[in-house]
């Protein structure tokens, strides 16, 4: 009951005193609107990238490994001969592995009559749709007996499509790679370019026993795309085939692996390391106009104390006690960074769909931010209005009753 009853006599003197109550506000509602927007900023750019991960065909119950030690994209070694198809074929053999795509990749020059162009030639099995997730746009994928065959057939992407055929059908044509003519299946559905400039349509796919022996005459791998039976089972199928590769590559104990594994989790570090670096930034800016709002609010707080030295005066002749004073002055900061941060959220909000709606910067607003952002805003308000709070409570009574 005495709770409620400096509640509401702090709310009395927030509406009383409106103006200074707007000026306390105003850092608030900078500061945490500010965090809004780069919260939605950051989770944005964190979703957009994955949709794309994902369009390319990397869910989160698959991944790759590279051949070449490094990190990442970037190999050590020039020219990687340590993956083989009996590689493929022992990673097969792991219980979490559902599929094992081996994969042979190299630049060519595509021709057809005089329009040529350099695309980027990859040697796959049939499987391959399933652990890319890429349908066809027009024509029939390659099958089991096109391998077999060792078949001089092709699948398009859009890319080179465009380039060598326009607006014409392409399925059934005669186009030459390198040195090697080849009989055009299918065309790739397009994906579309990704924000750093990667293409992924600007490729064609041939069976990889074509590859071997009739385009590059090398048996060694490029990579290993591998999907897991589900997304809890990627770790530990991770180390499995780790094991298996060090065990077929004969390598010693101390030896690094002459392989790299490729994650979506570990793309998308990559790709918003540098965004993730101003996010951080930002943030820091944000917090420390918190910090201001804060001492806006202690300081306004103080000098309005002198102003309502009558009213304090008047609770204290009716019985209020200095525990009461204190208490009211606590809500009034707690509410006033409170309000502050429901506006600021209100604020922030509208500028990320504004954001969005005007394809300026992705932005992505979820629940989990506002928790935080409410903890903070009390945090603010009791912080920075302890000070006033006993400075109004220990007032003289000469003071309060002059």
């Amino acid at each position: 009951m005495r709770l409620l009853r400096n509640f509401s006599q702090a709310l009395r003197g927030l509406t009383t005193n409106r103006g200074n109550t707007v000026l306390m506000m105003l850092g608030m509602i900078v500061g945490i609107a500010s965090l809004t927007v780069i919260m939605a900023i950051g989770e944005g750019a964190r979703v957009k990238v994955m949709n794309r991960i994902t369009a390319v065909g990397f869910g989160p119950d698959s991944f790759s490994v590279y051949a070449g030690a490094g990190r990442l994209f970037f190999r050590r070694s020039a020219a990687p001969a340590s993956m083989t198809v009996e590689d493929a074929d022992d990673i097969r053999a792991i219980p979490t592995v559902r599929l094992a795509i081996p994969r042979q990749r190299k630049r060519m020059k595509l021709i057809y009559k005089k329009n040529f162009t350099n695309t980027r030639m990859y040697g796959m099995t049939p499987e391959w749709p399933y652990a890319w997730r890429w349908p066809l746009s027009d024509g029939k994928y390659f099958n089991d007996d096109d391998m077999k065959r060792k078949r001089k057939v092709m699948l398009l992407g859009s890319t080179p499509a465009k380039k060598l055929f326009g607006s014409a059908d392409p399925i059934g044509k005669i186009v030459r790679l390198n040195q090697v003519f080849f009989m055009v299946l299918g065309v790739l559905k397009e994906k579309g370019m990704t924000e750093s400039g990667y293409d992924p349509d600007d490729r064609v796919v041939i069976p990889l026993t074509t590859s071997t022996s009739r385009v590059l005459h090398q048996t060694h791998l490029h990579s290993i795309r591998i999907m897991t039976t589900s997304p809890e089972t990627v770790e530990q199928t991770m180390e499995e085939v780790k094991h298996v590769l060090r065990r077929n590559h004969n390598l010693s104990p101390l030896a690094e692996d002459d392989f790299r594994f490729v994650t979506p989790a570990g793309i998308l570090r990559w790709v918003t390391q540098s965004d993730q670096a101003m996010n951080r930034m930002l943030a820091l800016i944000s917090t420390i106009s918190l910090l201001v709002g804060g001492i806006v609010i202690m300081n306004i707080m103080l000098v309005s104390i002198r102003e309502r030295i009558h009213e304090i005066g008047i609770r204290r002749c009716f019985g209020a006690s200095r525990t009461d004073i204190t208490l009211q002055f606590l809500f009034e900061s707690i509410l006033v960074s409170l309000w502050g941060g429901v506006l600021g959220i209100v604020f922030g909000f509208t500028v990320s769909m504004g954001l969005k709606h005007f394809d300026v910067l992705p932005a992505t607003l979820t629940w989990e931010p506002f928790v935080p952002a409410f903890l903070l805003c009390a945090a603010v308000g009791l912080i920075f209005g302890i000070q006033p709070a006993r400075r109004a409570a220990f007032l003289g009574p000469e003071e309060t009753l002059r």
